[in-house]
């Protein structure tokens, strides 16, 4: 394997005088910083002065990369309303009910057939 030579990041290029007094051309596409808050006029208070902190904040550290994954779906979820929960709640119970007398009607009526046939 052949060595290269590696330039420090902060080394001038070599030749012309004049390439090292200009500066490099900014990259359009880079996202540019957000304005600082105080400068927008939104104050920010310091940690302990009105901020809620979490508690279990000092465990971020121990939590494997999956874990984060879920806690940030779960940002994205939209939650549905009380009435819709309700709703639907009510609307699986009856299901269920209706489900589980047509089996135990089924249930019935091969008990019936088995214990004539059999018995």
């Amino acid at each position: 394997m052949a060595r290269t030579t590696r330039r420090r990041a902060g080394a001038a290029p070599t030749g012309g005088g004049e390439a090292a007094a200009t500066p490099r051309p900014v990259r359009e596409n880079l996202p540019r910083p957000a304005q600082a808050p105080v400068a927008a006029g939104i104050a920010r208070t310091a940690p302990g002065q009105g901020q809620r902190r979490n508690p279990f904040g000092w465990m971020r550290r121990f939590q494997p990369g999956y874990v984060a994954d879920v806690i940030s779906e779960l940002r994205k979820v939209t939650w549905p309303t009380f009435q819709e929960t309700r709703y639907l709640t009510i609307v699986v119970a009856i299901v269920a009910g209706v489900v589980g007398i047509l089996l135990g009607g089924v249930d019935l009526f091969f008990g019936w057939v088995v214990g004539k046939l059999f018995f």
